[in-house]
């Protein structure tokens, strides 16, 4: 947890941010991020490697519109800060960066060609008599996209009409596809669609060629690796992770998947392009999507292997109620067993390490707000905001909560029941509860860093309430939570590492293997 104590300084420390014409001959219009990392810290990497969930440091931004060349933006007390004012940090030596993030095409600026930034610079706040000015220079402009390489691995894409129409402007669709071991062009194969985490995209496919590559021949990862190819399409845009799920935001962005770019993929490679050679898989917000795919296209996918999904339960947005509470930040007194007398509330969690609480829920949207304020950030909250919810009078995500107070709009949480896995199983579960009977491996650890656990928890009960004579498929799903595994850790687990083999008989069932 970032403990910075209230400091008095005597100089008020500001950033004058700039670039010269020889890194960009134009003016730029954008977020100006100053990132720091304070000395003796336990975040690693470079100060705008962040945020670091599991140290915050500060940072400070502002908007900036039509800055030239040699023309300096100052960051000062006036910037969006988190978690307190510039004037408000301890004295002492930091590491500084700064970022100039001029697209909202990615979660992540590095990914943004054009983009600049600059060295990383040891600088000491607090420390000077007067008003104390610390330049830095954009030196750097991230370069052009350059698909990475593997063997057995190549970048897929495709125009997509549908977004290309919703958007405005051209949107391409991204896929890594990983050919199957010893691949035989002569046969036909099923593939695995497994959808990246947040912040992942479509480049994880040449890190997985190369991870089953490695994989022994006679296990499980090995043998399916060889009947099948993997696919990991790109599930990126400007408000993050798109969860592949149609919305107001996003435009349509499951149909995208379903009706251009699988059907391109099959056009081109040797596939089955039949449902039960169609296979999901997921993790956190892959999971999520995963599920929502099988359950909103049960046509075209046959198997959904899912874990530690993104919320799937919004009576569990993490550990908020978005139906009931009043309040996103502060705790209920119905929710702590020793609730304080007097005095203010304490903040949700957000993220653990076991008992040891790692954020809140404020400081996390503290931070988004200084990457991008309005709901614009492109990380975790603001995404899921940019999915479930409807677009506001801006043409933003409407917020589900307010940023400063996390006051929660009711009216706004009323129109994220349309994306509520809970509430659409709920409203016809004899249906869903067949499904997920017959298609679904669900798993999720007990301790998930990010409580995504108790959303699981409230699904699973109303999806075993149905107890079937007959399944058309036969009884193969299940939702499983393992005690006292968190987000990563549950990767370690036998029923995780029994997805492969669980997979190869799906297809071995179905009679999908290659031909």
């Amino acid at each position: 947890m970032l403990a910075l104590l209230a400091a008095v300084v005597a100089g008020q420390p500001s950033f004058s941010v700039s670039f010269d014409k020889t890194v960009r001959a134009e003016g730029a219009t954008g977020r100006i991020v100053v990132y720091l990392i304070r000395e003796g810290a336990s975040a690693t990497g470079e100060p705008a490697d962040g945020p670091f969930w599991d140290d915050p440091q500060p940072m400070f931004g502002i908007s900036v519109r039509g800055l030239a060349p040699g023309a300096a933006a100052v960051v000062d007390g006036a910037a969006t800060s988190f978690p307190v004012a510039l004037s408000g940090l301890p004295a002492g030596a930091y590491r500084a960066q700064a970022v100039l993030d001029m697209h909202r095409d990615d979660s992540r600026w590095q990914r943004e060609p054009g983009n600049l930034f600059s060295d990383s610079v040891t600088v000491r706040l607090g420390e000077a008599d007067g008003p104390q000015i610390i330049p830095i220079t954009l030196n750097h402009a991230v370069g052009a996209r350059t698909p990475p390489r593997a063997a057995g691995a190549e970048e897929f894409t495709v125009r997509s009409k549908l977004l290309s129409d919703f958007r405005g402007r051209d949107v391409t669709l991204r896929a890594g596809v990983v050919f199957p071991l010893n691949f035989d062009p002569s046969k036909h194969y099923p593939a695995v669609y497994e959808i990246p985490g947040f912040g992942g995209n479509d480049e994880h496919a040449f890190a997985l060629a190369a991870q089953l590559e490695r994989v022994p021949a006679g296990m499980a990862p090995a043998v399916l690796a060889r009947n099948c190819f993997w696919i990991v399409p790109d599930p990126e845009s400007g408000n993050g992770h798109t969860l592949f799920a149609d919305s107001a935001n996003n435009g349509p962005c499951g149909r995208a998947l379903v009706e251009e770019l699988i059907p391109a993929l099959e056009a081109k490679y040797p596939l089955i392009a039949e449902r039960p050679a169609r296979l999901l898989r997921g993790h956190s917000s892959g999971g999520w999507a995963s599920l929502w795919l099988a359950m909103t296209y049960p046509g075209t996918f046959g198997g959904c292997w899912s874990s530690s999904p993104d919320p799937v339960d919004f009576r569990r947005f993490q550990l908020v109620d978005i139906y009931a509470r009043a309040n996103m930040y502060a705790l209920t007194p119905a929710e702590l067993p020793n609730p304080p007398r007097t005095g203010q509330m304490p903040d949700t969690p957000s993220a653990r390490d076991g008992s040891r609480v790692l954020m809140t829920i404020r400081q996390e949207n503290q931070m988004e707000e200084v990457l991008g304020p309005g709901n614009t950030s492109g990380q975790q909250w603001d995404s899921w905001q940019a999915v479930f919810g409807p677009r506001g009078a801006d043409g933003e995500p409407a917020p589900l909560w307010d940023a400063a107070t996390g006051v929660l709009d009711r009216a706004v949480a009323e129109k994220y029941r349309g994306h509520d896995i809970g509430e659409i199983v709920r409203a016809d579960t004899p249906r869903y509860a067949a499904l997920f009977q017959q298609r679904v491996r669900l798993v999720v650890g007990g301790a998930d860093t990010y409580y995504l656990n108790e959303a699981v928890e409230l699904l699973k009960p109303v999806i075993e309430s149905v107890n079937f004579l007959r399944l058309e498929e036969g009884g193969y799903g299940y939702i499983k939570v393992l005690p006292g595994h968190d987000h990563g850790s549950v990767f370690g687990t036998g029923e995780l590492q029994g997805f492969y083999g669980e997979m190869l008989e799906h297809l071995g069932r179905a009679g999908v293997l290659p031909r």
